[in-house]
């Protein structure tokens, strides 16, 4: 009888230590799972923040009418920051962003909501990583002023066999800001820096100019072709460097984005030019009334030379009034 008393007190012993462990483990599981949709929707809302103080830095980043520039933006964490673009929305599209920082556990953090930002145009790859941010801001002109483009990037770029007077513009932005060198054969680019080649191949982005008329003036590169990623995209005048720093998706929104501005800022110039005919005739207006006709009519990038050519013009036109140009 003994006996059967321990071995009945053993068995309740076991039975409630059981009991005990599952409870425990149950109650060790919800907090870990409470812990974590905390630290998840805490990653969430800094994340959506982050990107929205990111677009909050960019609004004041544009250019004067002529100068172009670069800028530089250190994060706290390794980020990726994901950059889409929308032609359709508005006015003017739209690109968006958002963000995802590497965590303590060598993890991506939730990724925040995408924030909109519509008066920039970002020219970039899908997806940018690292600790700093890098910008290059150039005015867009078709002739005159339409906005900035702003390529952005987070990788090292080595710039082979370059012209004199890109070298000449891209040391100048370059600095102490941009990780940029500059060489004469691929082979001789830093590790894990991105190759950009001018009149040949073999490089990660290949550039191929084609501007050969008298308008050009020498200028070769001033359009042509950049081959990446195994596409062919057409830059014009101002493009060059959207069109290397940019994947060829986001380029060619963005580029429809500007061109939906150039018809309403054509239209703008077009009454400028009419009201000031009877002070100074600059004789515009059927000009920039066709200008517009052309970007309200743009499909894709093979429409973008016969923007051109007539913003070269335009351009011509108004240089040779002298006081009583238009813009």
């Amino acid at each position: 009888m003994y006996k059967n008393k321990m071995n009945k007190r053993g068995f309740e012993f076991s039975f409630v230590w059981l009991f005990s462990l599952v409870v425990g483990a149950v109650i060790i599981f919800l907090a870990i799972y409470a812990a974590t949709k905390l630290i998840g929707s805490n990653e969430y809302e800094i994340n959506t923040k982050t990107a929205a103080d990111l677009r909050n830095i960019l609004n004041p980043l544009g250019t004067s009418f002529e100068d172009s520039k670069s800028e530089k933006i250190e994060l706290i964490k390794d980020t990726r920051v994901y950059i889409t673009c929308n032609s359709e929305k508005g006015n003017f599209g739209e690109n968006r962003i958002s963000l995802s920082e590497k965590s303590s556990f060598n993890d991506w953090s939730e990724l925040g909501s995408d924030i909109a930002i519509e008066n920039q145009y970002l020219f970039a790859e899908n997806v940018i990583q690292g600790e700093k941010v890098y910008f290059i801001i150039v005015p867009f002109e078709m002739p005159y002023k339409i906005a900035d483009v702003m390529s952005v990037f987070s990788q090292k770029y080595c710039f082979v066999n370059t012209p004199e007077e890109i070298k000449k513009e891209l040391e100048s932005l370059k600095g102490n800001v941009l990780p940029f060198n500059f060489t004469n054969s691929p082979s001789k680019c830093k590790d894990n820096s991105i190759s950009v080649c001018f009149q040949s191949s073999g490089c990660d982005v290949n550039v191929k100019g084609t501007c050969t008329d008298r308008e050009c003036k020498g200028e070769l590169y001033k359009n042509g072709f950049i081959e990446k990623n195994n596409t062919q995209i057409y830059y014009s005048n101002g493009l060059l460097y959207g069109a290397v720093f940019s994947s060829p998706e986001n380029y060619q929104c963005n580029v429809k984005r500007l061109v939906r501005k150039l018809r309403y800022v054509s239209e703008v110039y077009s009454e400028k030019s009419r009201l000031s005919a009877n002070r100074c005739n600059t004789g515009l207006q059927p000009d920039t009334i066709f200008l517009s006709k052309l970007a309200e009519n743009y499909k894709d990038l093979n429409d973008l030379r016969l923007i051109e050519a007539q913003a070269e013009i335009i351009d011509s036109k108004n240089k040779a009034l002298g006081e009583c140009n238009l813009y």
